[in-house]
């Protein structure tokens, strides 16, 4: 006996690939403009292209993601007032044809490499491959490097800093998502300082998210805890290019 499901429909599938953060945000009063883009799927050709052109093979988890959304954006508002609605969240993954080494990428590399540190770094050779997964607004640069058939994410910042993120693409979305697109989370989970005016917004809409506050400094700290960075990658398996809602079995 075989069992068949139809693929699911659009508006399940982006409500699967965030984990139902969009409720979560919608529910909060003080939230407003949660949108996320419909993004069409990328086929085959153009994901094949795309590795032949860098001589990288995608792994398999953003191979699956981008056969089902070229990119990723969540953004929402957060209302200071009544008169006073502004921009704060976003989660951004860039779209296959802007994952590459783009020349202000390039620059805080060569930039990085001169600074002082004692921090991580990613260990970069002459096979090393960089590419941009998202800008990350004013802080940095949040990168997918690949060395030798390994992957990982870093964030590279303004500074030359580097931070570590996750070991696989799917743990990076997974922790955007749990961060809920906070102003700056990347660079809290590395370990690095907040946004100043960020510190406040994660008090005030994701305090489960905080190790401690020191009270003196009124610094802020975040979890940087295994399971927030942990996600089943066949979330990414079902395309959004079939919008069905129907399930069905054959025997």
């Amino acid at each position: 006996m075989s069992f068949c499901v139809d693929l699911v429909s659009e508006d399940s599938f982006y409500e699967n690939i965030t984990l139902g953060v969009t409720k979560i945000l919608e529910g909060d009063p003080r939230i407003c403009n949660v949108n996320v883009e419909r993004r069409t799927p990328c086929d085959r050709v153009a994901i094949s292209s795309w590795e032949q052109r860098h001589s990288a093979v995608l792994p398999d988890d953003l191979r699956n993601f981008y056969a089902s959304s070229d990119g990723f954006q969540l953004t929402w508002h957060y209302k200071y007032s009544a008169d006073d609605i502004l921009p704060v969240g976003s989660i951004h993954v860039n779209p296959l044809s802007e994952l590459y080494l783009t020349p202000a990428l390039k620059d805080l590399l060569d930039f990085s490499v001169s600074r002082q540190g004692n921090g991580p770094r990613p260990v970069l050779n002459t096979k090393s491959k960089v590419f941009e997964l998202d800008s990350c607004r004013t802080i940095g640069k949040v990168c997918l490097i690949y060395t030798g058939g390994s992957w990982s994410v870093w964030l590279i910042t303004r500074e030359g800093t580097w931070g570590w993120l996750s070991d696989s693409f799917t743990m990076y979305f997974r922790m955007a998502l749990v961060h809920l697109g906070l102003p700056g989370w990347q660079a809290a989970f590395a370990n690095l300082p907040l946004i100043p005016w960020a510190e406040q917004l994660f008090l005030l809409l994701a305090p489960h998210l905080l190790e401690k506050v020191d009270t003196e400094t009124t610094s802020v700290v975040v979890a940087n805890e295994p399971g927030l960075n942990h996600i089943d990658p066949n979330i990414f398996k079902n395309s959004a290019r079939h919008h069905k809602s129907s399930r069905q079995t054959n025997q």
